[in-house]
């Protein structure tokens, strides 16, 4: 289990609970996709707030502490509720072509069934652990995604950001299960 120096010494962190509150705020942001679409200066603060969140709650569970193990899915969980609630407005408020939406959100659509599997392994095998850390190709994918996004509500000629989208995620999603299977061997749980 990964824990902070603070949690090992059994002291309780005074704001361990700011990574996790960090994470949930694109929750609600999910929720305002649905407000914010038709207006392209809104969904482009409403993306820029949850980027920025994005990168804050990492930075303070390393800073401040807290449960680095539950902020570990927490954090990527809250990243795919936002991006999908974001691509299905995009889809039912601009009538973006739903094979398009599909290909930018190709990273998690093979990424949420992979979490929910953990989760579900877990249960059976508490000691198999898998790292949920963004890599860099996963922080990358992030990127192309929102220039996607940025491409389709500025009317830019989007089908290149789309595809380009599409194949740096599924390399993302490729590295995130190489990384799970080469820590299952390394644990000897292969």
């Amino acid at each position: 289990m990964i824990e902070s120096a603070q949690q090992a010494s059994g002291k309780r962190p005074r704001l361990g609970w700011l990574p996790d509150a960090l994470s949930l705020s694109r929750i609600p942001m999910a929720a305002l996709c649905w407000l914010a679409v038709p207006d392209s200066g809104w969904t482009l603060a409403l993306m820029a707030a949850a980027g920025v969140s994005d990168m804050l709650d990492g930075f303070a569970a390393r800073k401040l502490g807290g449960n680095m193990q539950r902020g570990a899915w927490l954090d990527p969980l809250c990243d795919k509720a936002f991006v999908l609630s974001l691509l299905v407005a995009l889809g039912v408020k601009l009538g973006v072509p739903w094979w398009w939406l599909t290909l930018i959100a190709l990273r998690e659509l093979i990424q949420v069934p992979l979490l929910i599997a953990y989760k579900i392994v877990h249960r059976l095998r508490p000691d198999l652990t898998f790292n949920f850390r963004a890599g860099i190709p996963g922080k990358i994918a992030t990127i192309a995604q929102f220039l996607a996004v940025l491409a389709l509500i500025m009317h830019w000629e989007a089908l290149p950001f789309i595809v380009a989208a599409a194949v740096i995620g599924a390399m993302a999603a490729a590295h995130y299960i190489l990384r799970a299977a080469k820590l299952a061997r390394h644990q000897g749980q292969v």
